[in-house]
């Protein structure tokens, strides 16, 4: 078994989230805490990256620096595990703006939820699948709905899988097949199925071959194994991918929090 099948066969919270049950069951317990984890990871290569940027989020949601801080020790071993941030609306009352959770009770934060300025609705979570201190999945938000997720998927330090969605459908997903921080791949999605496969074959960070989804394959069913290996006929007539933009330089790390 390769190191990093180990960890995820090792990780419940890999297993909880790939699932599809992320975001579920998590609001039980107050408090909120900042811890040392390493900033948010993002695609980024020696070169331009070719990475459609994410969009922008206050991450200052999460720092400690004029918010009321309350925790909970959830699991009563007289050690806080979740933390909530919040801050005076200016009507006397307190909002939200940001939540973490230790969900295996190592004294790291493995989940971070970043609220709108009601503190009803998430814009940003972040997720550390294999419980080592680094944010392994990223999900975006606007208006409540998702619209973006991103996921290291051999715990590199760097995202290699992004998901876009569309009234939380799936509607494009692209790949770094190869991990050097490029997207070299593009997949398109029509009413939730797949439809055609968009391949960098020359390391252009362009789409220079086409495959088409097999017809009467529904690849949205459990074990469906949609292998597209129909050549488009004309590349030009499927939407390429956004243009090469730089990427969006991380923040820094988050201070410690005294315990």
């Amino acid at each position: 078994m390769s190191d990093l099948h180990r960890r995820q066969a090792l990780s419940p919270l890999f297993t909880f989230l790939t699932a599809g049950l992320a975001t579920a069951g998590l609001a039980g317990g107050a408090g909120c805490g900042e811890t040392n984890t390493p900033p948010p990871k993002t695609a980024a290569s020696a070169g331009v990256s070719n990475v459609q940027a994410a969009p922008p989020v206050d991450r200052t949601r999460c720092k400690s620096e004029g918010k009321q801080i309350v925790a909970a020790d959830t699991d009563l071993d007289k050690k806080a595990d979740v933390w909530k941030y919040y801050v005076p609306n200016g009507s006397g009352a307190q909002v939200m703006t940001c939540k973490q959770v230790d969900l295996n009770h190592d004294g790291k934060v493995d989940i971070t939820y970043y609220y709108d300025d009601t503190g009803t609705q998430s814009v940003l979570e972040e997720f550390d699948l294999d419980f080592d201190g680094r944010n392994d999945l990223t999900v975006f938000y606007a208006n409540g709905k998702k619209v973006r997720e991103e996921l290291d998927t051999n715990y590199d330090n760097r995202s290699d899988v992004w998901k876009f969605y569309e009234d939380e459908r799936l509607v494009r997903v692209e790949r770094d097949s190869d991990f050097n921080g490029r997207v070299d791949q593009w997949e398109y999605y029509e009413n939730g199925r797949l439809d055609r496969i968009g391949y960098d074959t020359s390391g252009s960070g362009r789409v220079d071959k086409w495959d088409r989804a097999p017809e009467g394959v529904d690849d949205s069913l459990p074990g469906a194994t949609p292998a597209a290996t129909a050549p488009a006929t004309a590349a030009s007539t499927a939407p390429a991918p956004a243009a090469p933009t730089a990427a969006t330089t991380p923040p820094a790390a988050p201070a410690s929090v005294k315990k």
